[in-house]
């Protein structure tokens, strides 16, 4: 692949909440999907460099699950990126299904996990980190979405309960930063308690069109209403990356690869 469009989201930290000392950016990756821009990666490499970004958040399906798994391209991007950057690492569903039909893929999965944490990258698997950038207190968490909720054709219920039984309770006194692959559940993550919730998976809605936006998702469901950008709902808030990458509908219309950066003050 060849280019991709920046995006940036100014992301204000409510006034009950202890904003940053100074204003920060971060980076938002998703759905590269073994894809690459430049040898090495190295044009993607040089546009997060630019931003000098306090953390990279990675919402998932970062390689391809096909019959052999691709996930070179994805485990060198992680190696540089976590010579200079805290990163923050929850899957998709790609990882999810390397990981969990060991009958089909054998020990890959676990092999990627292994190899990412050995370069440093936190690995959030219905857990949590406690950070703090640029004197902020924030708490990382990572949503390991159950199956059900990638099927095709369909909609699983998911609830802010049953997010609470996965993850526990919200950080009450700190910012709550939730990385969760599908977005289509915004109002339960809202409903459980992140203040801003990082999510991918829609690739944008494949195809775009005026006025009415994405038009598929990887589940074959039309008109996502999350497809990608920045949504808010109880004073909490969504951003969704259209992806860096392409697999399940490999195509892109009216609808460019994005990187996202996140200022955050």
């Amino acid at each position: 692949m060849s280019d991709f469009k920046l995006t940036r989201y100014r992301i204000k930290v409510s006034d009950d909440l202890r904003g940053p000392q100074q204003p920060f950016s971060a980076i938002l990756l998703s759905d590269l999907h073994n894809a690459s821009y430049g040898e090495g990666n190295s044009v993607l490499l040089q546009a997060i460099r630019n931003e000098k970004p306090e953390a990279v958040f990675v919402a998932g399906d970062m390689l391809v699950a096909t019959q052999e798994p691709q996930m070179d391209v994805a485990l060198a991007l992680m190696d540089e990126l976590t010579k200079q950057y805290p990163v923050y690492y929850v899957e998709g569903n790609h990882e999810y299904k390397v990981r969990k039909y060991t009958e089909v893929y054998g020990g890959d999965g676990n092999r990627f996990f292994e190899a990412i944490q050995s370069f440093g990258v936190h690995l959030l698997k219905n857990s949590c980190e406690r950070i703090d950038l640029q004197k902020m207190p924030i708490t990382v968490w990572g949503l390991e979405l159950p199956w059900q909720c990638y099927r095709r054709f369909q909609k699983n219920e998911l609830t802010a309960g049953q997010i609470t039984e996965l993850l526990g309770a919200p950080d009450e006194e700190r910012y709550n930063i939730l990385l969760a692959h599908n977005p289509v559940y915004f109002e339960a993550y809202a409903a459980w308690g992140a203040e801003l919730t990082l999510a991918g998976h829609l690739h944008g809605g494949v195809i775009r069109l005026p006025y009415f936006g994405g038009v598929v998702t990887p589940q074959f469901r039309l008109f996502p209403k999350y497809d990608r950008g920045i949504f808010k709902r109880r004073g909490k808030q969504l951003v969704v990356s259209a992806g860096l990458g392409s697999h399940s509908i490999p195509i892109r219309i009216n609808n460019p690869p994005e990187l996202v950066v996140l200022d955050i003050s």
